[in-house]
């Protein structure tokens, strides 16, 4: 067979076409969206996989398998029928359900090493439309959605999305690919917290074969700081206040430090084994759960935080002294910290630098609060515009190397760091400022290839093996082109990795720049957002050459 997948049109409902010779048929996926305003006495599962399987042309014969492994796929589970309803399984608290509208004599239990499995073979003919449903549940009592139901669910679940979907204003040629974007950070949005994941998934390589196999299920702030951002760019602010609400309850413990992760609970202890057992994808290894990078000081985070606060603060005033609180506790702690070498934006496992970028980040913070003392009438126990100036004046005498005419990645160190593209995306300077197209060009010229960006210099994290170009190097590109008001590169640099995507239109981590293979964990938020803020920028760009009506 052939198949196609995508997504329903401002959604996020999967829909994947399969054709072969005798028919051709079309696999909807979901996850049932419950709204408690337009369905109140309805009890539909918190969690619920719904599969609705159409053959639209001939007939066709599937085959259905289930099988639910436990501890990461360390060990099988025990599934048994409930009369009519279907099979179950569980695993201590945690309840599984599969129900199918097929009739119940076509599921068949069968043992295999590692448990049970469920197999099932039927043919469905030009017409014909089953439903297969798996739920979820870790509190009784369970929640047996029923079938009869499922095409409710649907058409509601439709609903939702692209009532979400049309809150976005952007009415330019990349109003679609910044729509599936933000489809697409909506997801990794933990709706019971408001934390923001950094991906779904863990440990797909950096390279086939390679090491560096992180875990991106949890909240990094700084990659949720710059998320809210970009939906509240897009339209979105609910997201961005509960995220604000979220940080303001996880980090009373640490406050006014901030850790680099947590939890979608809120939990800061976050700990890092290896799944032994596993293979990894491609045999990459080792399968890593949990990441340590919660221990490390990486000081841009306060930055981004502050940043987030500072573009949020308009839609939320009057602000509340508890927020005002944390907010000026963040400023103190960089004005306590900022002097001090970290790990950097890229969490390096080798010993802490003053890095250039992380350098930046503090100045922005200190700029910002700087801002928000002024408008709102603060008062701090710090002066932030002092401590702004000095920032920038050691950022200009040790990060800016006057024989190489470039800013560096760490204070006084010659090497490239792709980091220094954000320089005039958060204000340091502007876009075509010498030192930084200076710094451009070398970027370009020693970290790109065939089209694309890398972080830094093979090598200089502590691993020996490569790794691909990271997608949201060429965003940033993108981005500063635009600001600089050049919208041939712009466009140049945005396009050499938006060409990539694939139907579905999410992004991954990276990219292998010699045969645009995806790469890392899947999807990336920092990819998705890096997306949207160089595609508004390009249409800034247009509105402004007259090219697209404002």
């Amino acid at each position: 067979f052939q198949s196609q997948q995508a997504y329903l049109q401002d959604t996020n409902i999967l829909q994947t076409s399969f054709e072969c010779k005798s028919g051709r048929a079309v696999l909807t996926d979901l996850f049932p969206v419950k709204d408690i305003e337009s369905h109140p006495n309805e009890f539909w599962p918190d969690e619920e996989i719904l599969r609705i399987l159409e053959v639209r042309e001939g007939s066709i014969e599937f085959t259905l398998e289930l099988l639910l492994r436990s501890q990461y796929g360390r060990c099988g589970l025990q599934l048994y029928r409930i009369s009519d309803w279907g099979i179950k399984c569980d695993d201590g608290r945690k309840h599984f359900l599969l129900q199918t509208s097929l009739p119940n004599s076509t599921l068949k239990l069968s043992d295999t090493p590692l448990g049970q499995q469920v197999n099932a073979r039927f043919e469905l003919r030009d017409g014909d439309r089953i439903f297969i449903s798996l739920s979820y549940s870790d509190e009784a009592p369970s929640v047996m959605p029923p079938l009869q139901c499922a095409l409710d669910r649907l058409h509601h679940t439709v609903s939702y999305w692209q009532n979400w979907s049309a809150l976005c204003p952007c009415q330019g040629p990349y109003r679609k690919i910044i729509q599936r974007s933000a489809l697409a950070l909506k997801l990794l949005n933990f709706a019971p917290s408001g934390a923001v994941v950094a991906a779904p998934t863990t440990s797909l390589p950096e390279w086939i074969g390679g090491s560096r196999n992180w875990d991106y299920r949890f909240c990094w702030l700084r990659d949720a700081s710059f998320t809210t951002r970009a939906l509240m760019r897009v339209g979105h602010y609910d997201e961005a206040k509960s995220f604000l609400q979220w940080l303001i309850q996880t980090t009373r413990l640490t406050w006014p430090r901030l850790q680099v992760l947590y939890n979608v609970y809120g939990e800061a202890k976050i700990r890092e084994s290896r799944a032994t057992w596993a293979s990894g994808f491609r045999n990459s290894k080792p399968v890593r759960l949990g990441n340590l990078a919660s221990t490390q000081l990486q000081l841009d985070v306060y930055g981004e935080v502050i940043d987030s606060f500072y573009h949020l603060a308009e839609y939320i005033e009057p602000i509340d002294h508890e927020t005002q609180k944390m907010v000026i506790g963040f400023g103190t702690a960089v004005a306590q910290l900022w002097e001090q070498p970290d790990q950097g934006i890229w969490e390096f496992r080798t010993n802490p630098k003053h890095y250039t970028h992380s350098k930046v980040m503090c100045w922005v913070a200190m700029d910002r609060l700087s801002k928000l003392a002024r408008r709102l009438n603060w008062r701090l126990p710090y002066n932030p515009g002092a401590l702004a100036i000095k920032i920038r004046h050691t950022i200009e005498s040790r990060a800016y190397h006057p024989l190489l005419n470039v800013y560096t990645r760490a204070l006084n160190e010659p090497e490239l760091d792709a980091s220094l593209l954000v320089m005039p995306l958060v204000g340091y300077c502007e876009a075509n400022e010498p030192r930084y197209l200076a710094t451009q060009t070398q970027i370009i010229h020693q970290l790109g290839k065939n089209g694309l960006i890398y972080r830094y210099p093979q090598g200089s994290d502590g691993f020996s093996e490569p790794e691909g170009a990271f997608t949201l190097c060429n965003f940033w590109l993108a981005e500063a082109f635009a600001k600089a008001g050049n919208l041939g590169e712009a466009e140049k640099w945005f396009n050499a990795v938006s060409c990539c995507l694939p139907p579905s239109g999410l992004s991954s981590e990276e990219l292998n720049p010699e045969n645009r293979e995806y790469l890392g964990n899947h999807p990336q938020g920092f990819s998705h957002i890096g997306l949207i803020n160089a595609a508004l920028a390009i249409e800034e760009l247009l509105e402004k050459k007259g090219k697209i009506p404002t």
